[in-house]
């Protein structure tokens, strides 16, 4: 399901990080060589920021709503249901445990009404 596509670091694409002699027994390189520093911030237009984790804040989320989504299938009782309910309207919504809770019951725990309401309020 995952690809490699996903992960592109194009400010990464020309460095080499190589520990020769001394250094390579005893302790990490102080600094990085020229060719991995040079090409920071050289053109903001064509480069992503160089601690832009947006890529890692999107695995991230697709972890939890796998998770989430684990928990859902699982669940054998009406009350796992409606805990594996809750726990997949707050992934995708981000809101408090109170507010989904109250949501999901005024929606008789149909997640996708309760998530078009939440958004619609």
């Amino acid at each position: 399901m995952s690809s490699y596509e996903e992960l592109h670091y194009p400010n990464l694409v020309s460095c080499k990080v190589k520990l020769q002699g001394a250094a390579a027994s005893s302790r990490p390189p102080v600094r990085l060589p020229p060719e991995c520093t040079n090409g920071a911030g050289s053109d903001p237009s064509s480069q992503d920021s160089p601690y832009d984790f947006s890529l890692e804040r999107n695995v991230v989320k697709k972890l939890k709503e796998r998770e989430a989504d684990r928990v859902f299938v699982k669940a054998n009782s009406r009350d796992e249901l409606e805990k594996a309910t809750l726990v997949k309207m707050k992934s995708v919504t981000g809101a408090k445990d109170e507010i989904c809770v109250a949501m999901l019951e005024s929606n008789g725990y149909d997640l996708k009404t309760s998530i078009e309401a939440y958004y619609m309020r």
